[in-house]
């Protein structure tokens, strides 16, 4: 887990680069995908803007209608 950065903060930060990264996405929809990726080891090990940064470098590579 990165220190110092609690549960609330990680997600908010993790929701804010989403934000940055994809203007259009409706804040309320993906606050529970960053509070999901927050419980889940592999994502919270990163800094929180890495994880949704990675997130959406992948979605970005994937060929669509897979």
């Amino acid at each position: 887990m990165v220190d110092g950065v609690d549960d609330g903060t990680w997600t908010e930060r993790c929701l804010a680069r989403m934000l940055e990264l994809d203007p259009e996405l409706d804040p309320e929809l993906a606050r529970p995908i960053a509070a999901d990726m927050c419980t889940r080891m592999r994502w919270r090990l990163m800094e929180p803007e890495a994880a949704a940064q990675l997130v959406f470098d992948y979605d970005t590579k994937k060929p669509r209608g897979v």
